[in-house]
């Protein structure tokens, strides 16, 4: 039995025997593409343990992103420990051949991230005296958009300019199946609140911290890739966001406005294709763009690469990341070009791999 009616679930099924062939869940979305097609998550139960099963994605190839080498599933029998199963991708189809130990077995395009987790860690967080949590509003299907403050003590969202701190703003998950950015969350957040991390310490002296810890919790209960509940594709609609459409970006817009200024602003995203971390190069292309930016971005890529030497480790042919856009020339709607044209600083889109890194070491 074949089943996606879980949080985050997306698959359709079109046979079980001899072997489980699949089809992509179709999502809407507002842009001209009219789909996405690439996140899967769902149950497979009544295996019969020490079996091997055999699986087929059939429609892999004409998925929005249809570079599927060097991709592996992901699989679980508990939602919390995951592993890689070897997997290949040929004719257009993903197949891999899975032996069971239990009888209920999870797959997956990455790690999934529910919704319950995410109140759990949020509730944990708020238990920290450097950390109040805030909800700024509510998304389309009534969910809470949470925003963290952190700091030494957490500072509220009101203008900075009489602060002398600086303020540092990270969002997640506006494409809600890029799963790792919440993991990326977890571990960024954990550090900042751990009152034994000295480096934590120290930033918090010099700076207020806002997370918005998920930018999508309609999408990635829905099981979208890229999406919201209304079909936007949320790091599209920064330059005129609409409460009837993409109530997210205007919640986090009106709440950046009300902090009145920002000295770095990080976006977390997963990027399908490319095996290796990296950020992009958009927020380069910004007609506010000044020499002095261009510098604080490189100083930042070195400082990012001296802390992990897996950054943006492409190999020996391809260039690191998406090329970057003609001078003046970025797409405004994008959240880390809007931002850096709005306020000036430091705007950051970190791109993480869903295929893991084979050029890392």
């Amino acid at each position: 039995r074949i089943s996606d009616t879980l949080d985050g679930g997306a698959i359709t099924v079109v046979a079980t025997e001899p072997a489980v062939v699949l089809r992509l869940k179709r999502e809407k979305c507002q842009e001209a593409c009219g789909t996405f097609q690439q996140w899967f998550h769902f149950c497979a139960s009544n295996l019969a343990p020490g079996t091997p099963v055999e699986y087929c994605i059939e429609d892999a190839g004409q998925s929005t992103y249809p570079d599927w080498d060097g991709y592996n599933v992901c699989m679980s029998y508990d939602l919390e420990d995951w592993h890689r199963v070897d997997s290949s991708f040929a004719d257009g189809k993903l197949r891999w051949t899975h032996t069971p130990t239990c009888s209920m077995a999870f797959y997956a395009y990455f790690p999934p991230y529910s919704r319950d987790r995410q109140l759990r860690m949020i509730g944990k967080w708020q238990q920290n005296p450097r950390c109040l949590v805030e909800v700024l509003g509510q998304t389309l299907d009534g969910r809470d958009l949470h925003m963290l403050r952190i700091g030494s003590p957490p500072a509220p969202v009101a203008p900075r300019a009489a602060t002398g701190k600086k303020t540092l703003w990270v969002h997640a998950r506006q494409h809600p199946g890029e799963t790792a950015a919440s993991w990326w969350v977890d571990g960024f957040v954990g550090r900042l609140l751990d009152g034994e991390d000295g480096v934590a310490r120290e930033l918090l002296k010099r700076a207020d911290v806002f997370v918005i810890p998920n930018a999508n919790p309609d999408g990635g209960v829905r099981g979208h890739l890229r999406t919201n509940a209304a079909g936007a594709n949320l790091n599209r609609e920064w330059a005129e966001p609409a409460l009837d459409r993409s109530p997210e970006v205007f919640l986090m817009r009106q709440a950046m406005e009300t902090l009145g200024s920002l000295d770095i602003m990080m976006d977390i995203h997963q990027d399908e294709e490319k095996p290796y971390t990296f950020i992009s190069r958009t927020p380069l292309g910004v007609p506010r763009c000044t020499p002095a930016l261009r510098a604080a971005h490189a100083r930042f890529r070195a400082a990012y690469t001296r802390a992990c030497p897996d950054f943006e480790t492409p190999g020996p042919v391809e260039p690191v990341g998406y090329p970057e856009p003609a001078a003046g020339k970025a797409n405004l709607a994008i959240c880390s070009a809007w931002v850096a044209e709005r306020f000036g600083g430091l705007s950051l889109t970190v791109e993480m791999p869903y295929k893991g890194n084979p050029n890392a070491g």
